[in-house]
């Protein structure tokens, strides 16, 4: 069952480089002749860069600091801070704008590898460009410059990337059982866990549901079943898909891995069992997120084995030990409304690495009525 909650979220960015050990990037910090006029004004005016329909408006304390001048005879000469402007890239521009792209996802049947879904190149902020653009606005008097972008290139794209890594050792298994489920529902699990085997995380990277999940709709050879959507229980393409992100949750649990977002569903459904260990999904607004903090990658394999779904990661062992404690029912009211709770001790060497409890507030079944399609769907 996926579940639409309204929730805001925010486009992760990749960090532009420094620029100042580059040859590429010499140009930046030559001198360049401008007028006295227009350098003084520069620094005291609001600048504004530019990406479609989207603006920043940069402080002139903050625009101040982006180049310096000096005298050289009768001319003024302007150099870039490129490290000012990049700050400023990184921290307002870049994690509105930037596509990171998808890896590639590859698996072995027997001793060949196989393309099981192609990557998609992405884009991010250009900070050469973009900072040379801004130069060139302040020689010709201008208050605007646009925001440019070069393509990015995730890091397993082809199968020589994916050759170069390895993950001898079984991190975990995430199961849930879909019994009983509708033939629509059983299509949907089926079509979107796909979308996740043979996915590498590596060191550090964060995990989105929604970023692989891609468009929930009919051309993507979704279904409609039902969701759990604001107060009531309706037909939706994707119905079942909170089968999938449940059990990745399950996976990441178990491995240890950070959690670093997560919802429970609206109520409990009884195809995840004890309530307290389920992970709704309403892309693109509520999405579920870890964290490999392995320091190794990790490789994410699912299949469907009868009515189980499972998700096993491989990975290298740090060491870690993982303790799940739950899912246990804390509370309940009369209306049908419970509250459950897991937790995830994870330790190393017998020190604490983390310990999250996920405390879940259901509230009754009642409160959300099915609403099926004139035609019984």
């Amino acid at each position: 069952m996926r579940e639409h909650l309204g929730v805001t979220i925010i486009v992760g960015a990749v960090l532009l480089a420094a620029p100042f050990f580059a040859s590429a990037n010499a140009a930046l910090v030559t001198d360049v002749s401008v007028d006295t006029n227009r350098a003084a004004a520069a620094r005291s005016r609001t600048f504004t860069l530019v990406h479609g329909q989207r603006t920043w408006q940069v402080p002139a304390k903050e625009v101040a600091t982006w180049f310096k001048t000096k005298s050289s005879g009768e001319q003024t000469l302007l150099q870039l801070r490129p490290g000012a402007i990049y700050d400023y890239l990184n921290v307002y521009v870049s994690p509105k704008v930037n596509q990171l792209g998808t890896n590639s996802r590859f698996g072995y049947v027997g001793p060949t590898l196989h393309l099981l879904f192609g990557g998609t190149k992405g884009k991010i902020v250009d900070g050469v460009k973009t900072s040379l653009a801004f130069r060139s606005a302040v020689i010709a008097g201008k208050t605007s410059s646009p925001v440019y972008f070069k393509e990015h290139r995730p890091s397993v794209f082809s199968a020589e990337d994916f050759k170069k890594l390895s993950f001898p050792d079984k991190l975990s298994r995430g199961e849930s059982n879909f019994a009983g489920s509708p033939s629509n529902r059983v299509h949907n699990i089926t079509v979107a866990q796909q979308r996740y085997n043979g996915l590498v995380l590596l060191e550090n990277e964060t995990f989105s549901f929604n970023q692989y999940l891609g468009d929930v709709d009919a051309k993507n050879g979704y279904l409609e079943e039902l969701v759990i959507k604001e107060n009531v229980t309706t037909p939706e393409y994707g119905g079942g898909i909170c089968q999938v992100s449940t059990t990745a949750f399950r996976a990441a649990m178990e491995a240890g891995l950070k959690i670093t977002t997560r919802r429970n569903h609206s109520y409990p459904v009884a195809y995840y069992g004890a309530p307290g260990y389920d992970a709704t999904i309403y892309a693109p607004y509520t999405d579920l997120k870890f964290q490999n903090d392995t320091g190794y990658p990790v490789l994410i394999k699912t299949s469907i084995v009868g009515s189980r779904l499972i998700f096993d990661i491989w990975g290298t062992s740090d060491g870690r030990e993982v303790r799940i404690n739950g899912p246990f029912i804390t509370g309940k009211k009369s209306d049908g409304s419970i509250t459950a709770a897991v937790a995830q001790f994870v330790t190393k060497n017998g020190t604490t690495i983390r310990e999250q409890n996920f405390v879940s507030n259901y509230q009754s079944p009642d409160k959300f009525p099915t609403i099926r399609a004139a035609n019984g769907g």
